[in-house]
């Protein structure tokens, strides 16, 4: 009699782990930020070509989700200007319910050092407008928050949360998401009024100069704080719309509002990061969503 509870005993655990280990099987791992590039050297007709082998190209204008799940945070309001790469909203998948409380715990302290973050930034700003610090220390607490935050949202990628960013800076039009609420994947729940697209101010013939002498023009807004840094997007094998970041050291010989002229450091095809560089990391996984149209 004995022996038949234990047996009953291990089955049941044996079921248990089983299901359990099915339902790890089923958890999908959530896809890779959707990221503007720019395809240093070539022109429209050329960058069309990228554009039309990605038929999954997420809208600009129309957002949603790239999962299914419960609404945690809402990081912006309706008529406010929203950059490149600029948070909105972030939920919790469908697929993390089984380690709820963990990733909670996880997320409510990696957002409180953030928000402590913030608050130094915030008062050492107010000190630079007093003329209280200098300039050089001003530019060494910029470095310090942009680290800190792409720090936290790269803790908010690896626990699992998944993020709703604009693709293309605008004006916040529509904002159809509440904290609590679950949204389907891909659900359209906000909408961007596009600001001016970046224009090529170079002519064809002075481009295909520029291509034959090694210089490039891109758009200022891929440049890094530190003025010599872009993001390039290294294409995974077999894949013409996921890449891993790396960055590359530019010699940069003119910048104006829109456009920088580089002498060295890319080459034709290059695919940089047009903006929104500072919600990233190097080495970060990213989808191609948008390309820099070249006028």
């Amino acid at each position: 009699m004995r022996l038949i509870h234990t047996t009953k005993f291990l089955t049941t655990i044996l079921f248990a782990l089983a299901l359990a280990a099915c339902g790890k099987e089923g958890v999908k791992e959530p896809l890779p930020r959707q990221v503007k590039i720019f395809v240093v050297g070539q022109d429209a007709i050329n960058s069309k070509s990228l554009v039309d082998s990605n038929k999954e190209l997420k809208s600009s204008e129309n957002l949603g989700f790239d999962a299914g799940g419960k609404v945690i945070e809402v990081l912006a309001k309706i008529g406010s200007e929203v950059v490149a790469g600029q948070a909105l909203g972030r939920l919790m998948p469908s697929s993390m319910s089984m380690s709820e409380s963990s990733a909670l715990t996880s997320y409510r302290a990696a957002r409180a050092e953030i928000q402590s973050s913030e608050a130094d930034f915030k008062r050492y700003t107010e000190l630079r407008e007093k003329n209280f610090i200098s300039a050089s220390e001003y530019g060494k607490r910029i470095a310090t928050i942009e680290l800190a935050r792409a720090k936290f949202e790269s803790t908010m990628e690896q626990l699992g949360f998944v993020t709703l960013r604009a693709i293309e800076s605008g004006t916040l039009i529509k904002l159809d998401f509440q904290i609590g609420q679950q949204v389907m994947a891909q659900q359209p729940v906000a909408k961007i009024k596009l600001a001016a697209q970046v224009k090529n101010q170079s002519t064809q013939a002075s481009s295909s100069a520029n291509s034959k002498s090694g210089a490039f023009q891109i758009p200022s807004e891929s440049i890094h704080s530190d003025g010599v840094s872009v993001y390039r997007v290294k294409l995974i094998e077999g894949s013409q719309q996921l890449g891993t970041l790396e960055l590359v050291k530019l010699s940069v010989k003119s910048v104006d509002d829109s456009r920088a002229e580089v002498v060295d450091g890319l080459k034709a095809g290059d695919l940089i990061v047009a903006t929104g560089w500072h919600a990233l990391t190097v080495g970060q996984k990213v989808r191609i969503g948008l390309i820099a149209k070249v006028d």
